[in-house]
């Protein structure tokens, strides 16, 4: 398990308020994070994100998983055809491949951005540049190979629904990791007293509810 899902799955602890020399722990870094890249303006406006976000999400990638079953699994194209170079596989394999690339490289790319690691990033730039690869390949080889056993009408067409996939997976994916995200600020906040809703524009530092002391 990564770090960044170990942190979204445990339960975040009360943290303890920032010093006077502006350190924070490392559960309100996070928290610091999410809410300066997302913007919510309260603590109900969390709640409607992470549910929109979450529901966005899943019919995205739902609709692109309709759009492989339909477009391309049930499609008449000849997967003999158009062998990819990278790695031999086929038109519906490499179909597979785009959507799993697109998905795994989107989550590493949002959860590196928030919890400040490099090697998730340069992992999830390595398998978007593979994703693309397989998404052009077929136009750019009908095009420039005079071997290759596809038309430039039919490479376009494949190539088309492969940057479909491509881009319908990418956006799905990083509004599921943005649920995902909000969904631990509020078991965060709900375990700090915590009050954002007065920070202007995202600028100032979170800064703790006052909580009159009981004598």
């Amino acid at each position: 398990m990564s770090e960044a899902d170990a942190l979204l799955m445990e339960e975040p602890e009360s943290s303890a308020a920032p010093t006077q020399t502006g350190d924070l722990p490392v559960d309100w870094e996070f928290a610091e994070r999410i809410i300066r890249r997302l913007k919510p303006r309260n603590l109900q406006d969390v709640y409607e994100m992470a549910a929109r976000q979450s529901k966005w999400g899943g019919m995205l990638i739902t609709l692109m998983v309709v759009v492989w079953w339909l477009l391309i699994g049930l499609d008449d194209d000849n997967m003999n055809s158009g062998i990819s170079v990278f790695f031999g596989l086929d038109f519906g394999q490499a179909a597979l491949a785009v959507m799993v690339l697109s998905l795994v490289s989107a989550l590493l790319t949002e959860f590196s951005r928030d919890i400040g690691k490099i090697l998730p990033s340069t992992a999830a730039g390595g398998m978007l540049i593979l994703a693309g690869l397989y998404v052009a390949e077929p136009l750019i080889a009908s095009l420039f190979i005079s071997s290759y056993d596809l038309a430039v009408q039919d490479a376009l067409w494949r190539s088309l629904r492969l940057g479909v996939l491509w881009g319908g997976m990418t956006f799905g994916s990083k509004l599921i990791v943005n649920a995902m995200l909000l969904n631990w600020l509020i078991r965060f906040l709900d375990s700090n007293e915590y009050d954002f809703s007065s920070r202007d524009g995202g600028n100032q530092e979170m800064e703790p509810r006052l909580v009159p002391s009981v004598e």
